[in-house]
């Protein structure tokens, strides 16, 4: 059956590093949303055998842990300030996690608001995955202080750098929240697309 007929919609969340995407998450399955992260979707192809084995000929046995499994960040290691080995690696797994992404939306029950948090989401092309684009921003200044606990201050100006812009970020989407204030207003942020997504169930789109 499909996706239409289903009447599920799909909402893509981005955002900046450190802006509160999976606070918002969290608070749209407070909702009844289902959600899911493309970053435990990338976390599962690396588990898997096939994924595991195409990184590993190319980046060499040591991206491996004692599983056999990738091992994250000898990965992240590896790719840093290297453009083309990046280039390479996301032309592998965009493109799975996007056939991953749409299976999950074929088994997502009608009637059903489903949220994917995709920090790439404009990066990797997936707009067209989605009924509704959100992005929640948030200052550099705050977004640095949220991330303390991830990255060092090099590797978040690096990873920034391999981003869109907030800007262009806020222009793509349909709706945008800037992310400064307290949990209270993400959370009428989130209320307010969760309606709206359901409005569009409503609808049939």
């Amino acid at each position: 059956m499909s996706r239409e007929r289903r009447r599920i919609v799909a909402v893509g969340l981005t955002g900046g590093i450190g802006a509160g995407k999976s606070t918002a998450l969290a608070l749209f399955a407070e909702l009844g949303a289902l959600t899911l992260s493309a970053d435990g979707l990338v976390h599962d192809l690396y588990s898997r055998s096939k994924v595991s084995g195409r990184v590993a000929a190319h980046f060499g046995p040591d991206v491996l842990d004692a599983n056999g499994a990738i091992d994250r960040s000898r990965l992240a290691e590896m790719v840093r300030g290297q453009r083309e080995e990046l280039a390479w690696l996301e032309g592998l797994v965009h493109p799975l996690v996007a056939r991953d992404i749409r299976g999950r939306l074929r088994e997502a029950p009608g009637g059903t608001v489903v949220i994917c948090e995709v920090p790439l989401l404009f990066e990797a092309g997936h707009e067209a995955l989605f009924d509704l684009i959100v992005t929640v921003e948030a200052g550099a200044d705050s977004r640095r202080r949220r991330s303390t606990h991830r990255f060092d201050l090099d590797q978040f100006s690096e990873l920034e750098a391999m981003q869109a812009s907030s800007e262009t970020r806020v222009q793509r989407s349909d709706m945008a929240f800037f992310n400064d204030g307290d949990l209270d207003g993400l959370r009428g942020f989130v209320r307010e697309v969760y309606d709206r997504a359901t409005e569009l169930l409503k609808e049939g789109r």
